[in-house]
């Protein structure tokens, strides 16, 4: 089993051998349920990092799903990994036990709702696990509350950072500093000192993650200067880079963004002094002028902070009672399993409920609606007791009564092995019971198409599968060589079950479930969507990867069909 473990792990990313830096910038400030949070400039941040040797992912105000694949640049394997930086900057949910950092469309979620709607911290930490010298994780946000359900809190909650990681937490532009002088080779202590930054383990500000550079290198200098330059983002800024590098690597870039500045020299001015004349009267009326005129300010953040102190809270309400429809679904207790379960028969049924997650969101809620409609009954989207064995009983009736017209169709149109008859099969029943011996069947036609007993027991046994010794009995079920093809069927299935369990043993995360289908994909397997759910269509194309590649053909994931499928991504 450790063998596989170790081939999963190269199949997640199969990368070079040599020391690699890696970063990850994300910048969250327009968010669609909650404030807008002003903070550093990501694209400058992400150039800066860039420039340092850093093998950089960046992203700006991304919702949950894009949020999470990008992170999965912190996942992929390396044999000799260099230092990890990931800086995230938006907003953040935590109750005891974890800290998630959540997408632009986080829609005041609950304890359970949390995980799908941002990405917990822990996993963060770990895929940022054993970078050299040292990984830092450079979390960003502000006082400011968005909505969300009992059982959470606003903002970072304890961390337990794993070893080899250390935390920095603060202002985004306290932080966007901090990842400036941490490029320029500062310690966490030096890079962290003054700017109302805390830092965890406290023991870690000797870490110094980018090592110092040589004050010879003039191209590593330039580039130091310039991240400094972008970070601050101001004219003195920039027309301090160009007085030490008047011919630099960003000369070009530097004189560019002081005539972007030049244009609209009094916006920044205009800005201070409006929220100097807010701070003086510090009433509500004049910090929400100041918000009127500068909804993106400087200082937007603290004005919506000091908004909300100074207006009187709102009147609590009552707690709202669950509609009788909602209180009859809560009191089934339906576990992720349960409901997983219930989107499968949905599926079964063709209502298209989304994937089978065991969360009812909005389409599961209208498939279930649409269910009810067609059943005559009350269309509330949410289930009772009867009504999930009434669904089950016809998911369970539509399988049964789909699997014995399928065998029907079968003994009628392809079990005679006739290219015509196997066609009609195929197109009625692509992915049917018994579509893999007729496209074999098909594959060899012209070529080696068993007529008659003897000839359909060599084919069968040269096929070597299950699906090719049925075939035999479901032609000859009292043929010459029927016991032997029943006795071979035995020991073949024997075999899937023993590769069933141990495709179970390996415990395949959904997201490497999701790389083995885009492999298959690329294999031209036609696995089907690349969702991580290991339908039929998935089976026959692992089946079919099996077979061409001389493997045991199971359907299923086996030590030697992932030996194979990292074979072919090394290829």
């Amino acid at each position: 089993m450790r063998i596989a473990v170790v081939l999963l792990a190269a199949l997640v990313g199969a990368v070079p051998a040599w020391a690699e830096n890696r970063a990850v910038i994300i910048g969250n400030a327009d968010y669609r349920s909650a404030p807008d949070l002003a903070g550093s400039d990501t694209m400058a941040l992400a150039k800066a990092l860039r420039e340092a040797g850093f093998t950089t992912q960046q992203g700006v105000d991304l919702e949950a799903r894009p949020l999470r694949r990008l992170l999965e640049a912190l996942a992929r394997a390396d044999a000799d990994p260099g230092a990890h930086i990931v800086a995230l900057n938006g907003r953040f949910l935590h109750d005891a036990d974890e800290t998630w950092f959540m997408g632009t469309d986080a829609d005041a979620p609950g304890p359970a709702a949390a995980g799908v709607q941002g990405v917990p911290l822990s996993l963060v930490m770990r895929l940022m696990a054993g970078g050299e010298p040292g990984s830092v994780l450079i979390l960003g946000t502000d006082a400011q509350q968005m909505p969300h359900r009992p059982g959470l809190e606003n903002g970072i909650g304890a961390l337990r950072p794993p070893a080899g990681v250390s935390v920095v937490t603060g202002p985004p532009e306290a932080g966007a500093r901090a990842l400036a002088g941490l490029l320029g080779g500062a310690t966490l202590a030096q890079a962290t000192a003054g700017r109302a930054l805390a830092l965890l383990p406290e023991d870690a500000g000797n870490l110094r993650p980018v090592p110092s550079r040589n004050t010879a290198d003039a191209l590593a200098d330039d580039r130091d200067a310039w991240a400094e330059a972008a970070v601050a983002d101001g004219a003195p800024a920039y027309r301090d880079y160009l007085a030490r590098y008047p011919q630099g690597i960003y000369a070009a870039d530097a004189r560019e963004r002081l005539a972007q500045i030049g244009r609209a020299p009094g916006v920044r001015y205009a800005d201070r002094a409006a929220w100097s004349q807010a701070v003086a009267a510090d009433t509500a009326a004049a910090y929400a002028t100041y918000l009127k005129e500068f909804p993106v300010g400087r200082h937007a953040g603290a004005a919506r902070k000091r908004l909300a102190e100074l207006r009187p809270a709102p009147p609590a309400r009552p707690a709202s009672q669950p509609s009788p429809a909602v209180a009859a679904e809560q009191a089934l207790s339906l576990g992720p399993a349960g409901r997983a379960a219930i989107q499968r028969q949905l599926s079964r049924l063709g209502r298209q409920p989304g994937p089978a997650d065991g969360v009812f969101g909005p389409r599961t809620r209208l498939a279930i609606a649409a269910w009810q409609r067609a059943n005559g009954l009350t269309a509330t989207g949410h289930l009772t007791g009867p009504q999930v064995r009434m669904l089950a009983a016809q998911a369970e009736g539509s399988a049964t009564d789909t699997a014995a017209q399928d065998r029907a169709f079968w003994q009628q149109s392809g079990a005679a092995g006739e290219a015509e008859g196997l066609r009609a099969y195929l197109d009625r029943y692509p992915q049917g019971i018994h579509a893999e011996a007729a496209r074999r069947q098909l594959a060899n036609a012209g070529r080696d198409t068993p007529q008659g007993d003897e000839a359909t027991w060599r084919w069968a046994r040269r096929q070597g599968s299950a699906a090719a010794y049925e075939t035999y009995l479901e032609r000859f079920p009292a043929g010459t060589h029927a016991p032997a093809a029943r006795d071979r069927l035995a020991t073949l299935r024997a075999g899937i079950e023993a590769a069933r369990r141990e495709e179970a043993g390996l415990g395949l995360a959904p997201s490497t479930r999701r790389l083995i289908e885009e492999r298959l994909r690329i294999a031209g397997m036609q696995p089907g969507p690349a969702d991580g759910e290991f339908t039929e269509e998935t089976r026959a194309a692992l089946r079919r990867y099996q077979a061409a590649r001389n493997l045991r053909v199971t359907g299923y994931v086996t030590r030697q069909t992932v030996s194979g499928l990292l074979a072919d991504v090394l290829r």
